[in-house]
């Protein structure tokens, strides 16, 4: 009996920097690499050995193909002219689309010109829904509605090659990271009934709880204004004013923007108790949160949130804003505000129900193996599976 081929399957990423997406990314291929001859495609460049000690993923180069995208002039970063190095990015998926029995998206909607598996990440690739989403979208000068912004979205779509501002093509699977997202694509992109699937989580679980800083809280993150670090600031002053001298460690990556020179600001401001830590590598943020009690989370349109769902899997308690998909985590009213007002009422009041920390502690951290990655490889090999009719064997 004849052994059927494997598929071929390209995965695609526009860049791959710290993030959500890229473990997303990085998790579709140790997910796939054994059942389907992949292709990757990315414009940044790749070093596999970083990208596997950062998220877990145990991906062999010799088991995928590396399709390296073209970059627009002077393009160095994932963050330089975004919207136009995303479009040329999606024309270039489009063009190499034909030599493979399915795409995926790792990150947000990309024209393949043929059915594909789109798995979205956020919303921030439709100027509308940015716009209307996200609270602060116009805090950057470069993003404010305006004639220059309009002409700038006007030729990325140019650049793209697109026919049409539908987010998905015919025949496309739209796939959402959590209910929140599924409720967005319904409401606004009319596309209901969006298979989730929730992004991978990959930290370990600690037991030394009795290391703890019992004051001691964590933000995780991109140091970027939707992140709202600067809500978080302004909810543990309020914590310390009522008598709590909670401590907060920053660990995200600072860049040279005008966002990151406010929040550094502000912490230096704070130095007797924040800490900028900079960006962790997977030991030393485990060793981070095994000696901490907290965690927090501001911002309002995150579609899930693997930094709190990785926070809630190493032992801390994490207090998250009702908006986005981040409350569908932790799943406690008595841990989700509303303002910051509420959060400060709400963390105080943990803070002096020591005893009930250790339940919460346990219980968090068995609901939250839920998302992890294992799972998310299983969830994903059956969308592929149902996607293309057949099932995918291991090599």
């Amino acid at each position: 009996m004849a052994i059927p081929l494997q598929p071929q399957i390209l995965v695609a990423h526009p860049w791959m920097g710290r993030g959500g997406s890229e473990a997303t990314a990085m998790w579709s291929l140790h997910a796939l690499q054994h059942v389907a001859k992949i292709t990757f495609t990315t414009a940044s460049p790749v070093d596999w050995d970083k990208l596997n000690s950062t998220y877990g993923t145990q991906v062999s180069p010799e088991r995928i193909e590396l399709l390296p995208a073209p970059r627009l002039p002077g393009v160095t970063t994932g963050t330089s002219f975004a919207y136009w190095q995303r479009a040329w990015f999606e024309r270039f998926c489009s063009s190499v689309s034909g030599r493979f029995d399915t795409c995926i998206s790792a990150y947000n909607p990309i024209r393949f010109s043929r059915p594909a598996i789109q798995l979205i990440g956020d919303f921030s690739f439709n100027e509308e829904a940015r716009l209307d989403l996200y609270p602060n979208a116009s805090e950057q000068a470069h993003h404010r509605p305006s004639l220059l912004r309009r002409l700038y979205v006007s030729v990325g779509e140019q650049l793209a090659g697109r026919t049409d501002a539908e987010i998905a093509g015919s025949g496309d699977w739209v796939v959402a990271n959590s209910r929140w997202t599924a409720a967005v694509l319904s409401q606004r992109f009319h596309l209901p009934d969006s298979p989730i699937l929730y992004p991978p989580s990959s930290l370990q679980s600690q037991d030394a709880d009795d290391r703890r800083d019992p004051l001691g809280f964590v933000c995780m993150g991109r140091i970027t204004p939707e992140k709202e670090v600067e809500t978080i600031i302004g909810i543990l002053d309020r914590v310390r004013s009522a008598g709590h001298a909670v401590t907060l460690d920053l660990v995200g990556h600072f860049g040279g923007d005008e966002y990151s020179a406010k929040i550094r600001s502000m912490a230096e401001e704070r130095n007797k108790w924040i800490r900028l830590t900079g960006f962790l590598d997977p030991q030393k943020k485990e060793e981070l949160f095994s000696t901490r009690n907290f965690g927090i989370h501001a911002c309002r349109v995150e579609a899930f949130g693997i930094a709190v769902a990785e926070m809630a899997a190493a032992g801390l308690i994490p207090f998250v804003p009702a908006d986005g998909g981040v409350g569908e985590i932790v799943g406690r009213d008595q841990l989700i505000f509303r303002h910051a007002e509420d959060a400060a009422e709400k963390i105080c009041r943990m803070i002096e129900s020591s005893a009930a920390q250790a339940e919460l502690r346990r219980s968090l951290r068995t609901e939250v193996t839920r998302f992890r990655p294992e799972r998310f490889a299983e969830n994903l090999v059956e969308i592929v599976q149902d996607f293309m009719g057949r099932d995918l064997a291991k090599a």
